[in-house]
């Protein structure tokens, strides 16, 4: 059974997994262009392809390419590295082609196309909002974030949104939590963040001072929330019994 807890007047979400989520497997996202193009491929090694791609993008071009280039190039190489690594290049697929499925890509991932809402997200951020308590994002997303929520027609139930782009701070580094909390001028103990991940959500918010939940939406959630109720919630609805 979930603890309410009291006076809460700050809640803040992570965006990726918590509010929306891939309307369908990425691999098949990255096949669906060249598909149209007449080229099938594995999705299997797509997969592989967008991990190891991912992984390594991140690690030398950390925040979507912050200072370097703009997130729109920083994705032009994650998809060209990712198709290149099941052996679709410009040399394969011709020049144009390439680029036109490419950035058909991209731009579905830009907007809610590529992406499914949760369920409970707009009854908890009514639920949230007639409570007066004020709401926000922090999140490492670059600029389509934003894009997405206002195409989901929810961007007006928060009060801010900060993008890992804009302020040139990733999670888990918790001053990204300090800045939020400055900028409404609501201490860290009357606030809660609520995401997925335990490393990029749940920790730093704490060691910003701030409760936090996890939100587990997998088969054991269950077991798990029974367990841990004070980390964990199974849907975003939990937090009408929590605030």
């Amino acid at each position: 059974m979930h603890r309410r807890l009291g006076n809460i007047r700050l809640v803040t979400f992570d965006l990726y997994d918590t509010i929306y989520t891939p309307c369908e497997p990425v691999e098949k996202t990255y096949a669906e262009p060249l598909l149209r193009q007449g080229i099938h491929v594995d999705k299997q090694k797509l997969q592989k392809g967008i991990s190891h791609v991912m992984k390594h993008m991140r690690q030398h071009y950390p925040n979507y390419g912050y200072g370097l280039m703009s997130s729109r190039e920083w994705w032009r190489q994650v998809v060209d590295l990712t198709w290149g690594s099941i052996g679709v290049s410009k040399t394969t697929l011709g020049h144009r082609r390439m680029l036109t499925a490419r950035e058909e890509l991209i731009d579905r991932f830009n907007t809610s196309k590529g992406y499914r809402m949760f369920d409970e997200v707009p009854k908890v951020l009514k639920y949230l909002q007639q409570r007066g308590i004020t709401c926000g994002v922090i999140s490492n997303m670059d600029e389509a974030g934003e894009k997405v929520l206002c195409d989901f027609g929810i961007r007006s139930y928060f009060d801010f949104v900060l993008k890992s782009v804009t302020v040139g701070i990733e999670k888990p580094d918790s001053r990204i939590f300090d800045m939020a909390l400055s900028g409404v001028g609501i201490p860290a103990y009357d606030a809660l963040h609520v995401g997925d991940s335990e490393e990029m959500d749940y920790h730093p918010a704490r060691r910003a001072g701030m409760e936090a939940r996890i939100v587990y939406r997998h088969h054991d959630a269950k077991v798990l929330v029974a367990r841990r109720p004070e980390k964990y919630i199974a849907t975003l609805e939990a937090l009408t019994d929590i605030v």
